[in-house]
């Protein structure tokens, strides 16, 4: 009996060890956590109920700012260039990625080269990026209206025409974000069972049936999650609008950050301000929660097949 009250000390006073150092590896972390994104949202919350410039203090003003957010027509606008800049890269990028994707999963020369030059780009910051193309954009100077003249086309005034500034902002960032993308699909590719194919060949599936009914549905959850990550980004996009054209012309490539931006550091309106992050955060939140519970529940669902599987194969 004793040697049994014994044994139960041991194991509850090393439990109490491990759960020590535990704590002890995870409480940096937690503090960092605390202190660099839980106390921030929580003063971001504070302050955008508030009236605060940095100099005098806080004035409290309940939902002034929202209100005076929603009945600002740039600010509208912004949520529009925003929306449009999100999902035109989802749209387009998912697409073209997955294209590519398809493309240097096959067995062809240089492959290795290839991706290496489409993920590239990925390895630039966007203020370099940013400066390249605004050099290639320039109507007078650019080497693409250069090549438009020699053909006797007129010049095209990418980044000063509010028709066509967005667009090409779009162009650039997929353009840098294309390879990483791709990469990842690329990954999911190449993890498909190869007998899965295999069984669709012997079944007499062309290679478009086997794109449907095969790599597709295997690819479900990449794509899945290529399409939220990719539209998240979106939401935050700053610095091209901010180096390419200062969110003109006309407010056409003004986005949701670049007011945030305008509002703390040119006007400092911090409450106006913090009333954009709280916007902008609770939309994070209000698309990307139910969608990770919803691949929480596919993942659950795919999984219990095999779970079944699996049990009657040991109870045979």
């Amino acid at each position: 009996m004793s040697r049994q009250l014994n044994t139960a000390r041991c194991s509850s006073a090393l439990e109490r060890q491990r759960r020590r150092a535990g704590l002890s590896l995870i409480a940096p972390g937690g503090v960092a956590v605390i202190l660099f994104t839980l106390l921030p949202l929580a003063l971001a919350a504070v302050f955008s109920f508030t009236k605060y410039d940095l100099i005098n203090p806080p004035e409290w003003v309940g939902f002034e700012n929202y209100i005076g957010l929603f009945s600002d027509q740039v600010f509208l606008q912004a949520i529009g260039n925003t929306l449009y800049f999100a999902f035109g890269q989802v749209a387009i990028g998912v697409v073209v990625a997955f294209m590519i994707a398809m493309l240097f999963s096959q067995k062809l020369h240089g492959n290795s080269v290839m991706r290496t030059i489409v993920y590239m780009p990925q390895a630039m910051s966007y203020v370099i990026v940013a400066l390249f193309w605004s050099f290639f954009f320039d109507p007078f100077s650019g080497p693409i209206n250069e090549f438009l003249q020699d053909l006797g086309m007129p010049k095209v005034y990418f980044l000063t025409e509010a028709s066509t500034a967005m667009p090409s902002i779009l162009l650039v960032s997929l353009w840098r974000n294309m390879g990483y993308y791709m990469v990842i699909l690329l990954a999911g590719i190449q993890a498909i069972p190869p007998q899965l194919i295999e069984a669709a060949q012997i079944d007499g599936a062309g290679a478009f049936r086997r794109l449907i009914y095969v790599v597709i549905p295997q690819l479900k959850n990449t794509l899945f999650f290529v399409a939220i990550t990719w539209l998240m980004g979106g939401f935050q996009m700053f610095t091209q609008a901010y180096v390419m054209t200062q969110g003109g012309p006309e407010n056409s490539t003004r986005t949701i950050v670049y007011e945030l931006y305008e509002s703390a550091f040119t006007y400092l309106d911090i409450g106006r301000a913090c009333a954009i992050a709280v916007l902008l955060f609770s939309t994070v939140i209000v698309v990307g929660l139910p969608v990770r519970l919803f691949q929480n529940r596919a993942a659950r669902r795919s999984a219990t097949p095999e779970r079944t599987l699996e049990h009657s194969g040991g109870t045979r």
